[in-house]
């Protein structure tokens, strides 16, 4: 999830590192035969899991087992940074993606787009909370174009330079605010977030930070998993 502390392991034979993202419930191990320092190995994926595992929420709430953890051995050579770098973010976003699509009772992938942000920190701040939000979660579920609670989780964010006057807010490709949408357009809208995946973009109007974060939508089968056991 996006709230809470969990823990990621960089580790080679030689040196493991130790740092602190906020994941869903979630053991991600990441393995390769790149002959990479432990330091090398510690600073790419620092930066690959805070933008992907570190972008992942299912319902707001982090297990004390969140982790993530890369090996390398070594046993194919040297590989260029930069190009091993590429690989494994295209691997964790996959498993970041899968993850939030398989979240618990989820039946929707959401993917939430915040650019034009004073910078990439509250972009991803905005973003978090478009995502978390139970209200956001359930129009996804429920098929229903709600624009107003995607601005609600804009504003609740509460950062004086967003300015609802500069804000666009869309799905899909579709600007619903500030934008007037007839009711042919909103019913397109309905069938789109009845598909497997549902993409939200908002942008603040206010400089060029960027960020992307993925969820799912909240559904009964949630309730019904996490109420009916006892632990």
């Amino acid at each position: 999830s996006i709230h809470g502390t969990g823990a990621v392991v960089a580790g080679v034979a030689k040196g493991v590192g130790m740092l602190e993202p906020h994941m869903a419930t979630m053991i991600a191990v990441v393995l390769t035969d790149a002959d990479i320092s432990p330091a090398d190995l510690n600073s790419v994926f620092s930066r690959i899991a805070d933008s992907t595992f570190n972008c992942v929420s299912v319902d707001g709430d982090t297990s004390t087992s969140d982790t993530a953890v890369v090996m390398a051995s070594g046993a194919a050579g040297e590989v260029p940074l930069d190009a091993f770098e590429v690989a494994v973010l295209q691997v964790c976003t996959d498993l970041a993606r899968q993850i939030a699509a398989d979240g618990e009772g989820a039946e929707t992938l959401i993917e939430v787009i915040v650019d034009e942000a004073r910078d990439a920190d509250q972009a991803r701040r905005v973003a978090k909370s478009i995502v978390n939000s139970s209200l956001v979660k359930t129009a996804v579920h429920g098929a229903d174009p709600n624009w107003g609670r995607i601005a609600m989780a804009v504003g609740k964010v509460n950062d004086d330079d967003i300015d609802q006057n500069n804000v666009v807010i869309r799905i899909g490709s579709k600007e619903l605010f500030p934008r007037q949408v007839s009711e042919r357009e909103l019913e397109e809208l309905s069938s789109y977030l009845r598909g497997d995946e549902v993409l939200i973009h908002v942008s603040l109007g206010i400089n060029d930070g960027f960020a992307k974060v993925w969820g799912c939508d909240l559904t009964d089968g949630y309730v019904r998993i996490n109420a009916d056991y006892t632990t």
